[in-house]
Order: structure tokens, then C-alpha cells, then sequence
């Protein structure tokens, strides 16, 4: 859609109110509002903003340490190819800006998006990218305490039942702004809900993640309950992750399927996997990027807690997806599962591509896959299939990042520096802070 698309479709259906969408490189989707009677002009000259505002933290803080301060300024400038009509939102719509210098408007290196966007626009190879989300509906109980919306099981049709009247409307709602829903079923938690939109190019999979998450939560405000995409939101419940599924294709092919091979894998897809199992404990900064992400990623959790790969091993951080019988040729992909909601989707799938190319450009083996439950295995023989354990905490995943200097090269040094420091600060102010259960615990028995 191109601006004057834009101008006359705001015009024509009387949308009042457009908001000017950002991703922070903490994951808040953070935003302005524009009239209609000032869009023309802010779609083409997009909003300023402090320099420090893509390195705001989730806690709205600036980092102690950080490089941005008081001075400078950066511009959100709206992709007009990304406007959207928000049907839970009366009379709203919302576009999704970059961060550009302010004055020419050129590429600044400190936004997610734009360095996917160059980062694709190199690849020989079209990126075919799925996110597949859990998440839960919440309420609150008579306490005040979250609760599950409901107690249903697994997959239940009573389930179904209790929550159709939300999920229809999310469906409803997605469908509306051009997003193809596949399936949708109550998971294994209570009030946990998963839906499934269709995979497409990576560019275009990381802004639905951003219109999944902005429709999902207001639904449900509409309908008086949460919808939380924190990973592990009850202790003792299964988390949620946002699985993320990748495969190259060339003119259609998926150059990850190999009939020839006895699993189905092609070198580039195995070369592919031993990049992602080369850099996965950096990679975990970038996909479970908050201290509560790695209270999901527990041995026999089918979160994945081990730096391994295999074939539909549920367990693996990496599995391979065949594909249904008949289809194989067309949808075997590569499945990362340390991955959840709480991720910047643009930065998330970046990071995930380049590893799996830094493995195929340098021929990493991934050696053979694991048909069972790593967790199972005794510590010699994990050590000795190179099987290590996921980082535990977020400290020890932004250690990993740290220490993987092939992330410096890929994102460049500020934005590198400016995100250990971001994540650094969420992880020093959870270790400060003083739980119920500790004071429980200890007050009266020291």
C-alpha cells in the first residue's frame, strides 16, 4: 500500500486515529498516535523520538551505562506496505516505523527491523519463517492473584467451548488484517491457548508477530481477561513458547528437503542446524529474552533444555519437522524451540538466520540427531555427543552473547554493546530483588 493508498483508504472509511508502531529493543510495542488530519504529514515525515528510545527497557529505564542520554534525536518513520485497520479498535488503524537518523532519514544500525530488512535483502535465498505462539488467558481471582481463565485440558473440546467466544473474535480479527489462520486449540496449561498463522517471508512473519501480539492482547482486553505472552506465568503449569520455524527456498524449492537422504535433510538444512547448535547459547539472548524465559526451558518439559538436535525430538533445542505424509518435499522445516513471546521478532529471527548461514557458509556438522530424551542420558555421554546444557538463566545467556563475538558482526558494535547492556540491567535488577518465598523462607530461620 503507498501512502496515497493509505490517505484515501483513511478517508473513505473514517479512521480517526493511526498509530505510529515501534518495537523497542526490549520487545515493548511502543507507539503514537496520529489524526487524520496530520497523517499525510506524518507519513512522510514519521515521528522524532530521544536517541535513547530503542534501548528503553521493559521497567522504562535508561540502562545505567549506556552510550544515549539526554541529546539526540532519532525518527520513527513509517513502512506504509505494513498498514493495517485494527478491528478490535474502533475507527484505528496502525503502521510499523523504523528507526532512521533524523535528518536524511538513512539507516541509524540501532533498529531490529532494518538490519532483518538488509540482513534478507543479501540472502541468495528466500526465508521462509513461522512463529507458532502460546500464550495464556488470564483474570484475576477474588484476591486479586492472576488466575487461569479456565481449567480445561489438553486439547479439549471443553476447552473449545469455554473459549470460543474470545478465540473466535482473535481469529475473526487476524483474518481481517490479511493473516491466515490455521489452527487453534486449548494447550496443555490451564487457560493456555495456542494459535497457529501461516509461515511466510521473514520480513513479513516478524510484523504478523507484532500484529499477533497487539490483537491477541486487545481482544481480550475486550472481553474483560489478560492474554499473557510471559513464558512461565504459573509455576507448576507448562510455559509458553513461540516456536520458530525456518527453511530456505530457491524459485519455490525448499532447499532444505532431500529425498535422496534417509531423514530427509539436505547438507545445506544439517550445515544450517550446526550454525544454530554452534551459537545457541548466545542465540537464547535473542529468544528467551527475559529472566522469566529460562523458568521454561526445564529438562522433560518439551521446552528444550539442551543444545542438541533431532528428529521430531521434542526435547532438542532443535527439531526437525518432516511434514505430513505427501507433503514432505514442500513443508520439512527446521524448528528452534528455545524461543517465546517475549522475543523481538525481527531481532529473534535475525539472530536465527544468521547463525544457521554462518553453518552453512562454514560447513558446521551438526553431527547425527538425538532420538531421544537428552535429559535421559548420563553426563559422560552428553559430554561426549558435545551435548551441553542451555544457558539456565538470563546472565548466563548474555555471558554466552558476550563471548560469541560473531554477534558484534552481525549487528555492528553499538547495538551489540547496547543490548548485553540492556539485558545485563534486567537480569541484575531480578537478582536484587528480594522474593516472598525467600522471606518465607529464610526471615525466621536464621
Amino acid at each position: 500500500m503507498t501512502k496515497e493508498d493509505i490517505l484515501r483508504y483513511v478517508e473513505k472509511e473514517g479512521i480517526a486515529l493511526i498509530r505510529f508502531v515501534y518495537i523497542d529493543n526490549d520487545s515493548v510495542i511502543r507507539s503514537y498516535a496520529a489524526t487524520a488530519e496530520v497523517l499525510a504529514g506524518d507519513l512522510n515525515t514519521g515521528h522524532n523520538y530521544a536517541m535513547a528510545m530503542p534501548f528503553f527497557s521493559v521497567l522504562d529505564d535508561l540502562v545505567p551505562g549506556t552510550r544515549f542520554g539526554c541529546t539526540g534525536e532519532l525518527c520513527g518513520v513509517p513502512d506504509p506496505e505494513t498498514f493495517r485497520v485494527l478491528p478490535h479498535v474502533p475507527a484505528s488503524a496502525m503502521v510499523i516505523c523504523d528507526f532512521r537518523h533524523k535528518k536524511d532519514h538513512a539507516d541509524c544500525g540501532l533498529c531490529a527491523r532494518s538490519l532483518l530488512k538488509t540482513y534478507v535483502s543479501g540472502l541468495k535465498y528466500d526465508a521462509n519463517v513461522a512463529m507458532e505462539n502460546e500464550f495464556y488467558l488470564v483474570v484475576r481471582d477474588e484476591n486479586g492473584r492472576y488466575a487461569p481463565f479456565d481449567q480445561s485440558r489438553c486439547f479439549s473440546t471443553t476447552g473449545m467451548n469455554l473459549q470460543h467466544a474470545i478465540v473466535a473474535d482473535m481469529v475473526r480479527c487476524l483474518k481481517a488484517q490479511g493473516m491466515t489462520v490455521e489452527k487453534y486449540y486449548p494447550e496443555y496449561g490451564k487457560g493456555q491457548v495456542e494459535i497457529v498463522y501461516r509461515y511466510d517471508k521473514a520480513l513479513r512473519t516478524a510484523d504478523n508477530q507484532v500484529f499477533f501480539r497487539e490483537t491477541v492482547k486487545g481482544v481480550a482486553q475486550n472481553h474483560g481477561v489478560i492474554a499473557s505472552f510471559m513464558p512461565k506465568p504459573f509455576a507448576g503449569s507448562a510455559g509458553s513458547g513461540a516456536h520458530l520455524h525456518i527453511s530456505l527456498a530457491r524459485d519455490g524449492r525448499n532447499l532444505f528437503y532431500d529425498a535422496a537422504d534417509e531423514h530427509g535433510l539436505s547438507g545445506m538444512a544439517r550445515f544450517f542446524i550446526g550454525g544454530l547448535l554452534k551459537h545457541m547459547p548466545a542465540l537464547c539472548a535473542f529468544t528467551a529474552a527475559t529472566v522469566n524465559s529460562y523458568k521454561r526451558l526445564l529438562p522433560h518439559s518439551w521446552a528444550s533444555a539442551f543444545v542438541c538436535w533431532g528428529m521430531d525430538n521434542r526435547e532438542a533445542a532443535v527439531r526437525v519437522c518432516p511434514g505430513a505424509k505427501g507433503s514432505e518435499a514442500e513443508a520439512l522445516n527446521i524448528e528452534i524451540k528455545p524461543v517465546d513471546g517475549t522475543c523481538h521478532p525481527h531481532l529473534a529471527i535475525l539472530a536465527a538466520l544468521a547463525a544457521g548461514m554462518d553453518g552453512v557458509e562454514n560447513r558446521i556438522d551438526p553431527g547425527p540427531p538425538l532420538m531421544t530424551d537428552p535429559y535421559d542420558l548420563a553426563a559422560e555421554q552428553r559430554r561426549q555427543l558435545n551435548i551441553r546444557r542451555l544457558p539456565t538463566t538470563l546472565g548466563e545467556a548474555v555471558a554466552a552473547l558476550e563471548a560469541d563475538a560473531f554477534y558484534r558482526s552481525v549487528l555492528g558494535d553499538a547495538f551489540f554493546e547496547e543490548y548485553i547492556l540492556l539485558k545485563r540491567f534486567a537480569w541484575n535488577r531480578y537478582i536484587e530483588h528480594v522474593s516472598d518465598w525467600e522471606s518465607a523462607l529464610y526471615m525466621e530461620a536464621f
